[in-house]
């Protein structure tokens, strides 16, 4: 007990916490149990069982004992709560840090200088005739700023998986823009061969139309041309909350999608 009030008066004298006195009190709750039954026993030893004194001694060595063993499951309960909690707190810390390493590594690779075979290419198109109101940079363009006005006040919350991006945009900056929204790019198999061109996404049950405009926008803003948006033929527990990029030609032969009716429509048929 002694030991007990020494550990308490340091604990007040030096400030710390009532996290810190539930963990030393922890600490030293089975030591207590220890000393109370090594007591039981010199009382069991010293004391006629069946005296008034022997009764009163057991009866509350055992009162203390019982007392101590549910004071000890209680702050093993809290600690086992404070553990979860501290497991929680870190995956979210964790979570922070990469969510905004990805979003600096997006800004890098977006302001990457453009390589000279980029320059020259965009030279030729200009010797072309190409001028910057074409309509091809001009949908991107209206596809960035729709994309950047719904991400305003989206927060992704479940995990997301997304399948099929094309091998004519850059996957580097697709994929961190598409994990910028919480989705989880899955990678071609090796015996799948990557798509060149692709018009439409198919998206799974569970997936909530801001999502499906955001993998949309993402993918119009780098050039890609999506003429349909349609849930899976079939839902399977791996669709669920997934988006496949793919290649119809059923609907090669529409008009691409307009953003601003991707914008703005309440849900996708």
């Amino acid at each position: 007990m002694v030991a007990l009030a020494d550990c308490l008066y340091w604990l007040v004298i030096n400030g710390r916490t009532q996290q810190d006195t539930m963990h030393l009190t922890s600490f030293l709750l089975p030591w207590l149990l220890l000393a109370l039954a090594v007591a039981v026993g010199f009382a069991a030893r010293l004391l006629p069982l069946r005296s008034k004194a022997g009764i009163i001694t057991l009866s509350a060595l055992g009162a203390f004992m019982l007392l101590f063993a549910v004071l000890s499951n209680l702050f093993t309960a809290k600690d086992r709560d404070h553990l979860e909690r501290y497991k929680e707190q870190a995956q979210q810390a964790e979570d922070w840090k990469y969510r905004h390493l990805d979003e600096l590594t997006l800004i890098l690779a977006q302001f990457k200088p453009p390589s000279e075979a980029d320059q020259a290419l965009l030279k030729k198109l200009i010797s072309y005739g190409w001028l910057g109101n074409n309509s091809k940079l001009l949908s991107a363009q209206q596809a960035h700023e729709a994309r950047e006005r719904l991400r305003a006040n989206y927060n992704p919350v479940k995990p997301m998986l997304i399948k099929g991006v094309p091998t004519n945009v850059d996957e580097h900056i697709v994929k961190l823009a598409l994990r910028q929204v919480g989705f989880t790019l899955v990678p071609y198999q090796a015996d799948e061969e990557p798509y060149t061109q692709v018009n439409i996404i198919y998206y799974g049950r569970d997936m909530t139309p801001l999502e499906v405009k955001l993998a949309a926008l993402t993918l119009m803003r780098a050039g890609v041309e999506l003429k349909a948006i349609k849930p899976f033929p079939k839902d399977t527990q791996g669709n669920l909350r997934a988006i496949k990029v793919d290649w119809n030609k059923y609907y090669d032969s529409r008009k691409i999608l307009d953003v601003a009716d991707i914008e703005t429509v309440e849900q996708f048929k």
